[in-house]
């Protein structure tokens, strides 16, 4: 049996024993609680590398908008048929000058993914799939467009000058002044050489030609029949041209509509890539919020 001594020595024993356990078990498992200055070092860490990350994408934001806005109003120009270079120029300088504001945001967002990794394994940190040589791709493509565009207007326009020398072609007529006619008709030559030279006009375009051409020659033949008093002549040219003009009804107004979407078309595909980089620089932001958030 056990003596009173060793009773007493057991029950030290136990009671230190469970003094210690009882203070191991209030420590807490929490590595911030364990060590708070630790812990709000690395809460600083990450705040950090997220407001540096913030900050690019808030610059390049800004930058890709810059760009956007001068995009569209030089699509918007190109359809309307206005000079468009100034604005598609201006949008490709903005996004080849926003490359470095680009590889920043790439480069911080990459940043702070390893100190998430290293500090908050949970965390889903947003990243940004391009750079600067990509900008630097799509403004190039821009002043590609930008001559093409110029380009474009210039044919447009030549489609209007054809309308035009035949409508004061018709107008000599009526005052009954051929020789003058004849010399508004010859203003069309040269429009019409831009636009035959066009190698991929539109298919509308060819057939617009083509009628245009009936009503040029018809009204030509009117105007010399005139200057050779030959009814006869003047009768049959005028036949001919009523129904080149019956084929040609609503052609004009088909061909706008055709020349708006072709236009628009030249810097549809830059402006697409673009518009897809800022929205993804947004999703980024918005998801970078997210993370903050979730850290505070």
């Amino acid at each position: 049996m056990i003596g009173a001594a060793g009773r007493r020595r057991a029950v030290i024993v136990i009671g230190l024993g469970l003094a210690v356990g009882i203070g191991f078990g209030l420590r807490s498992a929490d590595p911030a609680s364990a060590d708070p200055p630790a812990a709000a070092a690395r809460t600083t860490l990450m705040a950090d590398a997220a407001d540096a990350a913030d900050k690019a994408l808030a610059q390049l934001n800004a930058e890709l908008k810059r760009a956007r806005d001068h995009a569209r109003r030089g699509t918007a120009l190109t359809a309307s048929g206005d000079a468009p270079a100034a604005e598609l120029t201006a949008a490709a300088d903005v996004l080849a000058g926003a490359s470095d504001e680009a590889d920043a945001a790439r480069r911080d967002l990459q940043v702070l993914g390893g100190v998430a990794a290293a500090i908050r394994p949970a965390a889903t940190v947003p990243s940004l799939s391009y750079g600067g040589t990509d900008l630097e791709l799509i403004a190039a493509q821009l002043r590609r467009s930008a001559a093409a565009a110029t380009l474009f207007v210039e044919r447009r326009h030549a489609t209007q000058a054809v309308v035009d020398a035949l409508g004061a072609a018709l107008a000599d007529l009526e005052r009954d002044d051929p020789s003058a006619a004849l010399d508004s008709l010859a203003k069309a030559d040269a429009p019409l050489a831009l636009l035959g030279a066009w190698q991929e006009r539109p298919p509308l375009l060819r057939y617009w030609m083509m009628v245009s051409a009936d009503l040029l020659d018809a009204a030509g033949d009117i105007a010399r029949a005139t200057i050779k008093d030959d009814p006869a002549a003047v009768e049959a040219a005028g036949e001919r041209y009523a129904k080149a003009a019956e084929a040609a009804q609503g052609a004009d107004n088909a061909l706008a509509l055709t020349l708006s979407e072709e236009g628009a078309a030249i810097s549809a595909t830059p402006l697409r890539r673009l518009a897809a980089l800022a929205d993804e620089a947004d999703d980024a932001r918005s998801g970078l919020a997210q993370v903050r958030q979730a850290g505070s």
